[in-house]
C-alpha cells in the first residue's frame, strides 16, 4: 500500500471515529432517567449537604433535561436538575430551599425557560404569583427622546394539590423576551451610551400567598444552599412584594 493510499486510509478512519464520537457524545437519544437509589447516592455523594432522603418525582422538561423535587432527612424541600450530556446523565444543580427559579434549558432560546418550584407545606401556602419584570426607562440622547415601557406579566400557581411543580414560560412571556432579543440585537451600539444608561433587564420574581390570600414569606427559603456545576443555567427570582408592583388599583 502505497503512502496516499496508507494517508487517505487513516483520515478516512480518524473521520469516522470523530463522527461516531460526536454522535455518541451529542446526538445518541438518552439512556434511561435512573431510579430513585441511583439519584439518592449520586446527589449525596457531589452534595453531602443535601442529605437526599425521599424523591418526590422525576418531572421532564424535555427528553435531556429532568427536574427531580426531593426531601432531606431535615424534611428540607429541594429540587436537583439533571442534564444527558456526554452520553450520561449529569446533575447541573442541587438546591435545599425550594422557592421558585427559572430553568434556562437553552439560554439563547425563551421558549425552553420553565418555572421550578418545590416549597414545604409547612409553610401552609395557597399560591405563588411569578413575575416576568422590567422597569420603564426614558432618557435623552443628541436631542432625541426616547422611551420604553416597562413590563408586568403576572401567572399564578395553586398548591394545594402538590407542593412542587415545573411551568414552561407561558407563550406571552416567550414573545416579549424574543421582542427584546431581536431589539437589542437590532440597536446600534453607542460605547458612551450604553455606559452612561446601561441597558434594563428583564427579571423573574415571586410572591407568596398564604391560605387566605395575604402576603407571606417562607422561612424554609431562608440561609439554605446549593451546589452549581459550571455554566449552570438555573437562575434565582427575587422574593417581591405587591408594593414593589403597579397594581389597576394604586394611584
Amino acid at each position: 500500500m502505497t503512502k496516499k493510499k496508507i494517508w487517505m486510509f487513516s483520515m478516512g478512519l480518524l473521520l469516522v471515529v470523530s463522527l461516531s464520537s460526536f454522535y455518541w457524545f451529542y446526538l445518541a437519544e438518552p439512556a434511561a432517567f435512573p431510579e430513585d437509589n441511583q439519584l439518592i447516592n449520586e446527589m449525596n455523594q457531589i452534595f453531602p449537604q443535601a442529605a437526599v432522603e425521599v424523591i418526590q418525582d422525576k418531572i421532564h422538561a424535555d427528553d435531556r433535561h429532568v427536574a427531580v423535587p426531593f426531601i432531606s432527612e431535615k424534611q428540607m424541600y429541594g429540587l436537583s436538575y439533571w442534564t444527558w450530556k456526554k452520553h450520561k446523565w449529569q446533575v447541573a444543580h442541587i438546591d435545599l430551599g425550594g422557592e421558585p427559579k427559572v430553568w434556562k434549558v437553552e439560554p439563547q432560546d425563551p421558549s425552553s425557560y420553565h418555572f421550578v418550584w418545590n416549597i414545604s407545606p409547612a409553610e401552609k401556602l395557597s399560591a405563588i404569583q411569578l413575575y416576568m419584570l422590567r422597569d420603564r426607562s426614558h432618557w435623552m440622547s443628541e436631542e432625541k427622546e426616547t422611551y420604553e415601557p416597562g413590563v408586568q406579566m403576572e401567572w399564578t400557581v395553586l398548591l394545594q394539590d402538590q407542593p412542587y411543580g415545573l411551568m414552561p414560560l407561558p407563550d406571552g412571556g416567550v414573545k416579549v423576551l424574543d421582542a427584546y432579543v431581536n431589539v437589542s440585537g437590532a440597536r446600534k451600539p453607542n460605547l458612551f451610551f450604553d455606559h452612561m444608561f446601561p441597558e434594563q433587564e428583564v427579571y423573574f420574581s415571586w410572591i407568596a400567598k398564604d391560605g387566605s390570600g395575604n402576603e407571606a414569606f417562607p422561612t424554609s427559603i431562608m440561609n439554605n444552599t446549593s451546589y452549581s456545576a459550571r455554566n449552570n443555567p438555573v437562575d434565582y427570582m427575587l422574593i417581591y412584594s405587591e408594593d414593589q408592583l403597579e397594581l389597576p388599583d394604586r394611584e
